[in-house]
């Protein structure tokens, strides 16, 4: 995105009152409906992880919870839209790790710092991810395909949803632990880079469950391994990257609610609270793991600390594959 046009959309969310001074706390919270905003479309993983949240929310407050998308430049629009909106606790942002872990790393200057910029609330999720192959791969399992690639160095292709999404970061990861040489292919968007794996166009890619699950039971691709700590429900006859001789391996992606910095501290702990509270429900466990997550809460503190972490170790991760930052 050109600066001038990110300047634009900022402008554009100042004159609508998402840019503004802060308010006055209410006496009593919420008293009115609160906004949470999601900085990806409408329909993909976290959008449907976000209105799963936000009803269970509304019964829990009594006040309705808003999903509202912000979607567009890897998540940065929707991100500083929720990062620039008054802290009086009616803007809340369910995020992900992209925005909010990686983007730091890929872009500059950095319209919002995760950290600075926000409250940490509660880690709402963990979507593992799924190590896809096209069926003519003859490795069946993780060990066979590091050595089928390790035997062909520089001849097959991984394909991605786009350079530095994390499907794209967690390949470059797992190469440079088993000194792979395979080519990465960045396509706009999953959907795009599951048809070409589908195709045969690139043999190999990671991505989330919920993406992944219907070209798996189909036979369209074939799933070698699971970046969680269990196998998944959805998909048991696939081993995880523990199981398969790879113990220090993870892969997966996040999401996570957080709200502007200033939000006053009773609001953040009431939202913990309540979220952690939903987070246990059987029904709520159950529409999760439709969609290949796994519910799973955090302390405030212990989101602040996942958060400065995956920055880091991100960064390190997108040196080591070579990627420039993106000008804004």
């Amino acid at each position: 995105m050109k600066r001038r046009n990110f300047v634009a959309v900022l402008a554009a969310m100042a004159a609508t009152g998402i840019v503004g001074p802060a308010r006055a706390q209410p006496a009593r919270w919420p008293d009115k409906p609160v906004k949470m905003i999601v900085p990806f479309p409408a329909g993909g993983a976290t959008d449907i992880i976000a209105r799963i949240l936000a009803e269970k929310l509304t019964q829990e407050f009594g006040q309705t919870f808003v999903v509202e998308n912000r979607a567009g430049a890897s998540g940065l629009i929707g991100q500083a839209a929720a990062a620039r909106a008054v802290p009086d606790g009616y803007t809340v942002l369910l995020t992900g790790n992209g925005p909010h872990a990686i983007n730091p790393s890929l872009f500059e200057p950095m319209p919002y710092d995760p950290l600075q910029d926000f409250a940490q609330i509660s880690l709402t999720s963990v979507l593992p991810l799924i190590l896809n192959v096209h069926p003519s791969v003859p490795a069946k399992t993780l060990p066979e395909f590091v050595e089928w690639i390790k035997e062909n160095p520089g001849k097959f292709n991984y394909a991605s949803p786009g350079i530095g999404s994390p499907p794209n970061l967690t390949m470059e990861l797992f190469k440079s632990q088993n000194g792979l040489d395979i080519v990465h292919v960045p396509y706009k968007g999953s959907s795009a880079a599951i048809t070409d794996l589908i195709g045969g166009q690139v043999s190999v890619m990671f991505d989330n469950a919920l993406a992944s699950f219907q070209h798996i039971k189909s036979g369209k691709i074939r799933a070698i391994g699971v970046g969680a700590g269990q196998r998944l429900a959805s998909l048991p006859q696939v081993p995880t990257f523990k199981e398969a001789g790879y113990p220090d391996f993870e892969a997966y992606t996040w999401t996570a609610l957080v709200a502007p910095a200033g939000v006053p501290a009773e609001v953040v702990d009431r939202l913990a609270d309540a979220t952690a509270k939903v987070l246990t429900a059987p029904d709520v466990q159950a529409s999760l793991s439709a969609q290949g997550a796994i519910a799973a809460s955090s302390t405030p503190a212990e989101l602040e600390e996942r958060t400065r972490t995956e920055i880091a170790r991100w960064s390190k991760v997108i040196e080591l594959a070579h990627i420039a930052r993106i000008k804004l």
